[in-house]
């Protein structure tokens, strides 16, 4: 088993990840529990890559649909050919998981917020926690704060966002 370190250099003790590009521990396995209590027949995840994520959710009798935008980590269960969702997987998804590149990641919110399904849940990773203004996260963060959703900031040490389409 790999070395498990911390890679977040201002985050508290404690908060571990696999590598410097995965999501927190933590945060991988509270969309987990977050999957299995609003228990969504349809889920949409963004940034697949290695399944961080992925491994932490229930998908037997769901439907699923996993994108990974950059070719180089483009492997089931993410589709093999499309990098990011469209405005269709948005109308059906009752959990959407934000976490691709940031080039997509802006896109994807603004799909949701435009044709997401009412009452759906979207937790987006790397939306800031104390963050300089000028960092991707903090952006990512103010895109989040801007929609018209209420939603409610997690402070994992890349900071998360998690919304419900009103």
């Amino acid at each position: 088993m790999q070395d498990e370190k911390q890679f977040t250099p201002h985050a508290d003790l404690g908060w571990l990840s696999w590598d410097e590009w995965s999501p927190e521990q933590d945060f991988c396995r509270f969309v987990g529990l977050l999957q299995r209590m609003l228990q969504p027949a349809v889920i949409v995840e963004t940034g697949v890559g290695v399944g961080r994520i992925t491994e932490h959710l229930d998908l037997e009798g769901r439907q699923f649909f996993g994108f990974e935008s950059d070719p180089a980590w483009r492997r089931p269960p993410a589709d093999p050919e499309l990098a990011t969702p469209s405005w269709m997987h948005m109308t059906g998804a009752d959990l959407v998981i934000l976490d691709s590149d940031p080039e997509f990641r802006f896109s994807e919110l603004e799909l949701w917020v435009e044709h997401g399904k009412p009452g759906s849940v979207v937790v987006v990773h790397d939306a800031g926690n104390g963050h300089d203004p000028a960092t991707l996260h903090s952006r990512i963060g103010f895109a989040c704060a801007c929609t018209s959703m209420p939603g409610v900031f997690l402070k994992n040490p890349r900071g998360g966002w998690m919304g419900v389409h009103a």
